[in-house]
């Protein structure tokens, strides 16, 4: 199921952007993840891939990143996959006992944490900044408490949340009463301009740059389980993904969307 009934296949308007802000994508995080995945020792390598694949009985998307991570393909290697090894290689720096470190608990460590919180405070977003600062910070607690469900939940929200912001601040979306306007017209079909979903807003996103399209976490296309999992947890009928594995894939999922946020200019 998805956020809204529409025409997946309906062409956004596309808005001339400036090439340079194109090229980024990510940034510096992205490409210390590229080259730390050709340098990892095999040893890190295999650990890595193998904790990915023990998680995967309790999540699938964790097959998804183990597959970006252990075969060589022509095609670049998904974002999400890229921020997770940036976090792997700072735990296998920092970390004494790698060899019995389990991969859940990287949430909990205070360099993952502080990356986090570093790149929440160079959004750019207005207002509410230190409001999502403060929740985010709960959300760690959560975690660290085992209260999943309560993790979840917040953690979906600020994804669309501050996706929502960094759109109003760079003024592709306007708010008008309490809805918001698509101030371009990117999205066809959208009665009086209206944007209702986070898909709509992540075809909006697009148009200052395509990385949006390919963060899984905003994957909107028809075969998305991503999406369906997402609507049924927010709307109450999905009450079997309140879990550590999910709450760390949002986690990874989350960051990615704030630190790339961080770096597109107005």
């Amino acid at each position: 199921m998805i956020d809204d009934d529409f025409d997946f296949d309906q062409p956004v308007t596309r808005i001339p952007q400036n090439s340079g802000s194109q090229q980024k994508l990510g940034n510096q995080i992205l490409k210390i993840a590229a080259q730390y995945l050709q340098t990892m020792g095999s040893a890190s390598h295999a650990q890595l891939v193998a904790e990915l694949r023990q998680l995967a009985a309790q999540d699938a998307y964790f097959d998804v990143l183990a597959d970006q991570i252990e075969f060589e393909s022509d095609a670049p290697i998904a974002n999400d996959a890229l921020n997770l090894l940036y976090f792997w290689k700072l735990a296998s720096e920092k970390e004494s006992g790698m060899a019995n470190f389990a991969l859940p608990a990287l949430i909990e460590q205070d360099y993952f944490q502080h990356e986090m919180l570093s790149a929440v405070d160079a959004l750019q977003i207005g207002g509410n900044l230190p409001l999502h600062r403060q929740v985010i910070e709960q959300c760690f607690k959560m975690y660290a408490q085992e209260c999943y469900a309560g993790c979840v939940t917040v953690l979906y929200g600020q994804i669309e949340g501050i996706l929502t912001e960094a759109l109003a601040e760079r003024g592709y979306l306007q708010l008008n009463q309490s809805k918001y306007i698509d101030v371009y017209k990117i999205v066809p079909g959208l009665k009086g301009h209206e944007v209702k979903s986070l898909w709509h807003k992540v075809k909006i996103a697009s148009d200052i740059n395509p990385y949006f399209l390919e963060l899984q976490a905003l994957k909107m296309d028809n075969s998305s389980t991503v999406t369906a999992t997402r609507h049924n947890i927010v709307h109450g009928s999905d009450v079997e993904h309140f879990t550590r594995a999910r709450s760390f894939i949002l986690f990874i999922w989350l960051f990615s969307v704030i630190s790339f946020i961080s770096t597109v200019k107005k």
